[in-house]
């Protein structure tokens, strides 16, 4: 089993700069990787800029345009989601994550109870 690592090195990267640049890596015009998504190439530019979100099926369709995981996608789609609706409370959010870590056994609390 592969592990995933996370580290504090990087700077955080939005799920749109994500799609932007896995479509630009590919010389992708975005009217192309749009219609790929059926979808307008507003609601993509939107989305590349981080003003919309997309659906899960245009995630899986754009995933498998630009080759890769569809579970790295929705994944990141579902970080971008938790990112803007606990922007402002970001101590319940830092919080509300190790939790999730918790519960996934990567991470187990000083004084937690088991």
């Amino acid at each position: 089993m592969s592990r995933q690592l996370y580290s504090r090195k990087f700077k955080p990267v939005t799920f749109g700069q994500w799609l932007r640049t896995l479509r630009e890596d590919m010389d992708l015009p975005l009217r192309a990787a749009a219609a790929a998504a059926e979808m307008d190439q507003a609601s993509l530019s939107k989305a590349e800029l981080g003003q919309r979100l997309l659906t899960k099926d245009q995630v899986g369709k754009l995933a498998k345009l630009y080759k890769v995981s569809k579970t790295d996608a929705e994944a990141r789609l579902m970080v971008e989601k938790f990112r803007q609706a606990e922007e402002q409370n970001p101590a319940a959010a830092r919080h509300a994550l190790m939790l999730l870590a918790e519960e996934a056994g990567l991470y187990h609390a000083a004084g937690a109870k088991s």
